[in-house]
């Protein structure tokens, strides 16, 4: 057991030493401030020194060990991370609307490429804040009976949320659909009156799209009253135009009177489903939807029949933007296709609506309390910025665990969040080292303001700097000194610019010395020439593999690789070694380096849904009782019922073949799929599960199989369950049969068959009685007696002589 130890400590202590050494390289590599600078650990000696092969950028550790043995230290330029709070008002969670729910408030940050930075984030639930809620509701025929009764919601809804915030106001608004062709009938009587209303009998009002109707108030009554006298029209096809009410319902905050300093909750009534992006081409309608708010003066959308529905995507955006929770109060019908919609609409609800007001009113406040009981921070934060949350939620001994989302909190109760920011990079432009990041909890105004600046260069550099010299002696008057190394004029190279033209070679002993390393004899790590004291490094006959370093020591493309590709693609190699970008680890960069990505959303923290283990950042799934699961958090399984094969095949079936039950009542237009048919789909080992592709063989009509792929579509569609899917052209189908042609074989067959049995009968009978008669003829010629005479014949007479006859008497 004790050489056991001796050699796991002997190996940690190589293991060490060989991530110091390649810190140390990753650092004396680098030939200027500013790519020194933006090495993470690394410092650079900004000194003037004789000494022209002293390494200028060395790690924090070398610094901290050899101090001013290696460099003055008012020449060294470290940059450590620099942050600074300039606003930490403490948490207020008493009654008012000056209540503090975030701590801080704003502060500056000065952060180095590739080293991370430790914010704690206080989090309190503030007592009676503000609520705003508008009521949004589908004013078409068959939603009258729901009208009558949301007049009557006013009240109840407002005595509810008083109990939860004395600060409530209510409004109003309705939609219908774009008044054009194929949503609206548009023959004039139509667009005077397209209905009559069931319940009155009274002709209904003119088609619409969207109108406010009324601006969030505290007056009840008046909301009743609004509610009351909300025309009722109708359309001509099933969807409504609900995602057009939706988004100038959220952007218009002025015309809809949304509050800063509040909750924004949307209730969104309807009993019919919705058109979304690229139904308007249905009606010539092209122009994609600009977010943007449209009303009149008098509450109506003015560009309904301007621009397109927006995307599910677009609602998803905005909804964030502008902090607004969104309530679906769908009837039983369209219970699960608006299911469908939330799970694509971050910090939606979705609940019943019946003719009873009750459930609303509960649905309202269960939702809100819901909303206020827990939180989720969020951020804005650049590509080139990593954040990550860390926290203990309200269990104060717990370990600090990866999460962004805590529950159960009331007020008094304050909850810290460490955040972490790790920048990958510098933007190429300037401009964009300065970045304004903010954190805050999702659905308040409440935030961090952070003024992020992006350590990318020294200030030795600016020519301001009292270090920066043009035409410097140092320079041989020939170039600039500039945090301590000379930028050459043309025509002049050298660490000191002492070298003219570019000359092939060098022949002198001090030049060839300078180009090796300590004792080696190899020139230029046999990488490149030694040209006035300096190694040139040999180009590649690709651009983009390089050999570089003093002594073309290092290359940025002999590191380990993954998928066939440096360091996975997901890192930059330097010197041999892979350096990741955030979020990746592993020698390689095929490691993502946390388990967030194994867990979904809604998960309570499950890691890969508690049907796998996380392994490189990716779900590894088990197989139990009898069923192995899939997908990239395992929450598919395909051989379970109720999957996504099941659920799309009508719809590919449909719109690819034109065949299946879809295309026989006519619904293929309610597949909103995105479809592509190929020759041949096959599965991609290695792209299939990072894109959460699935390839299905389902069954079809005549008792084809057909195969298809499909994945989640990202961009125009948001996590809407639209998918993106792959067709194989060509069906598998049993190949029909052939009744005449069998019956015809069937009948030369057995006429041939015969004929051929009838031959081989005659050929053998032929040849058998051949043989028969040669048999007979042989045995007739060795016969005894004459060809005439048959000895079996006997003739129906007999002779007999007399022997006492004689001849002499005869003769008388």
């Amino acid at each position: 057991m004790s050489w056991l130890i001796v050699v796991l400590l002997v190996q940690g202590f190589l293991l060490i030493s060989a991530q110091q050494k390649n810190q140390e390289s990753r650092c004396a590599v680098q030939q200027d401030c500013r790519s020194c600078i933006q090495t993470p650990q690394c410092v650079w000696c900004s000194e003037t020194k004789e000494d022209s092969s002293i390494v200028r950028c060395v790690s924090r550790k070398r610094f901290a060990r050899e101090k001013n043995l290696w460099c003055s230290e008012n020449h060294v330029i470290s940059d450590d991370n620099v942050m600074t709070i300039n606003e930490n008002n403490p948490l207020s969670w008493n009654k008012g609307r000056d209540s503090v729910q975030i701590q801080p408030q704003r502060m500056y940050l000065r952060l180095r490429i590739g080293e991370e930075q430790k914010i704690t984030v206080k989090y309190s639930q503030a007592e009676d804040y503000p609520v705003d809620l508008y009521y949004l509701m589908d004013l078409s025929a068959s939603m009258e009976v729901h009208r009558n009764e949301l007049s009557k919601l006013g009240l109840q809804l407002a005595e509810a949320m008083k109990k939860l915030t004395s600060n409530f106001r209510l409004g109003f608004g309705s939609f219908v659909d774009k008044v054009t062709l194929p949503m609206t009938d548009t023959t004039p009587n139509m667009l005077r009156s397209p209905c009559t209303l069931r319940l009155s009998g009274k002709p209904c009002a003119p088609p619409y799209g969207y109108k406010n109707q009324m601006r969030l108030t505290e007056n009840i009554d008046l909301f009743k009253a609004n509610v009351e006298k909300a025309p009722v029209s109708g359309n001509l096809d099933a969807p409504e135009g609900g995602l057009d009410a939706v988004i100038q319902a959220i952007v218009c905050t002025d015309e809809i009177g949304w509050r800063q300093k509040a909750r924004h909750l949307l209730v969104f009534s309807t009993d019919a489903s919705y058109h979304v992006a690229g139904d308007g081409k249905l009606a010539g309608i092209i122009e994609p939807n600009d977010g943007l708010c449209h009303l009149d003066s008098k509450g109506f959308y003015t560009h309904s029949l301007l621009q397109d529905y927006p995307s599910i995507s677009q609602v998803n955006r905005k909804a964030l933007a502008h902090n607004v929770h969104i309530i679906f109060a769908v009837t039983s019908s369209q219970y699960e296709i608006y299911q469908e919609l939330k799970e694509s609409i971050s910090e939606s609800s979705i609940g019943l609506l019946d003719t009873s007001t009750g459930n609303i009113v509960d649905l309202v406040s269960g939702e809100y309390k819901k909303l206020v009981n827990s939180v989720t921070m969020t951020d804005n934060a650049p590509e080139m910025v990593n954040v990550k949350y860390f926290s203990r939620c309200l269990n104060s001994t717990g370990d600090l665990q990866e999460r962004s989302e805590c529950d159960g909190i009331r007020v008094g109760h304050v909850v810290e969040f460490e955040v972490r920011l790790k920048a990958s990079g510098c933007p190429k432009d300037p401009k964009d080292w300065r970045q304004t990041i903010e954190i805050k909890p999702r659905g308040l105004n409440d935030s961090l303001t952070i003024d992020l600046e992006l350590i990318c260069d020294c200030s030795c550099n600016r020519e301001d700097h009292m270090e920066y010299k043009v035409n410097a002696t140092e320079c041989h008057d020939n170039g600039i000194l500039s945090c301590g190394t000379c930028s050459c004029s043309p025509g002049y190279y050298g660490k000191t610019c002492e070298c003219k033209g570019r000359e092939d070679g060098g022949s002198e002993t001090s030049a060839i010395e300078d180009c090796a390393p300590g004792n080696d004899t190899e020139i230029c790590s046999s990488r490149g020439s030694c040209i006035c004291g300096l190694c040139q490094c040999t180009h590649r006959i690709d651009p983009n593999e390089m050999f570089y370093g003093k002594y073309c020591e290092c290359d940025n493309f002999s590191c380990k690789r993954s998928g066939g590709l440096v360091c996975g693609g997901q890192g930059n190699c330097e010197c041999g070694v892979c350096n990741c970008y955030a979020g990746w680890a592993g020698e390689a960069c095929d490691c993502k380096a946390t388990n967030s990505t194994c867990i979904p959303q809604g998960a309570n923290g499950e890691i890969c849904s508690g049907r796998g283990y996380c392994e490189c950042g990716y779900c590894h799934c088990h197989e139990k009782d009898n069923i192995r699961y899939s997908g990239l958090y395992c929450e598919e399984c395909p051989t379970c019922p109720g999957q996504k094969c099941d659920e799309l095949k009508d719809c590919v079936e449909c719109l690819a073949y034109n065949s299946g039950p879809f295309s026989k009542n006519g619904e293929c237009g309610v597949c909103l799929h995105d479809i592509d048919i190929v020759d041949k789909v096959e599965e991609d080992p290695i792209m299939d599960p990072q894109t959460g592709a699935h390839i299905c063989r389902v069954p079809s009509d005549a008792g084809c199989t057909f195969v298809f792929k499909y994945e989640d579509k990202e961009g125009s569609r948001g996590d809407l369950k639209i998918f993106k899917i792959t067709v194989q052209k060509d069906r598998d189908c049993p190949t029909p049969v052939n009744i005449l042609g069998i019956a015809i074989g069937v009948i030369a067959s057995t006429v041939i068959l015969g004929f051929l049995i009838l031959l081989i009968w005659k050929i053998c009978t032929y040849v058998h009685d051949k043989r028969e008669y040669a048999k007979f003829e042989n045995e007739r010629a060795l016969a005894k007696w004459d060809r005439s005479d048959n000895p079996l014949y006997k003739q129906a007479t007999s002779t007999f002589s007399n022997p006492t006859f004689n001849n002499s008497t005869k003769n008388k």
